[in-house]
Parts: C-alpha cells; sequence; structure tokens
C-alpha cells in the first residue's frame, strides 16, 4: 500500500488512505482496499492479491487528470478497470473509481 501512494502522490494532488481527517479541495485521491483475490496453494495463501479502489475527486469533468492517472497505471504496470463514474451532487464533485488489483 505504501509503494502504490508512492505512485499516486506522483501527480501532486493530495492523496489518502480511506479518507482525509480535513476537508479537501478537489482534485484529490483515495485509495483502500475493499477485498482480497488470494491464491491459494497447498494449504496456504500462495500470493497476495489485494482488491483496492482508486477514487480519483474532481470539481468537474477533467479528461487531463483522468489520463495522467491512467498514464500513471500503465507506466508503473498496475492494470486497472473503470469500476465507476458519478457525479455526487451533495458534495458537487465528480468521482471515479477506478478497480486494481495488486500483489504483495
Amino acid at each position: 500500500m505504501n509503494e502504490l501512494k508512492t505512485i499516486l502522490e506522483q501527480l501532486d494532488y493530495p492523496v489518502a488512505y480511506d479518507h482525509f481527517n480535513t476537508p479537501t479541495v478537489p482534485p484529490f485521491i483515495v485509495f483502500r482496499r475493499y477485498a482480497s483475490n488470494n491464491f491459494f496453494a497447498d494449504g496456504g495463501v500462495y500470493k497476495k492479491i489485494n482488491n483496492i479502489y482508486v477514487e480519483l475527486y474532481t470539481d468537474k469533468k477533467d479528461i487531463e487528470i483522468e489520463n495522467a492517472l491512467e498514464k500513471l497505471f500503465d507506466e508503473n504496470q498496475i492494470v486497472y478497470n473503470v469500476e465507476s463514474e458519478t457525479f455526487i451532487s451533495e458534495e458537487n464533485v465528480y468521482e471515479i473509481i477506478y478497480e486494481i488489483n495488486k500483489e504483495d
């Protein structure tokens, strides 16, 4: 998780695991493990695989930031899918959730 945080910080936007403790102005990134998909062999965990959501929040639809994040994933050989994209009217922000699988 620390490695992923370091990679995400390369975009120069605020990054936090799960949430920020103080109000944060978009754009910012939040990430968290939501499940695991471990590989088992010989009665134990052979390889740990974390399912992680990387959430990008922006105050407007911003293709440039999205492309920069996706390029960062590509450059670091992080396989991703867009899980969802939505506008959160209560917070007046766009949220794009990327799903990645990261091996430990």
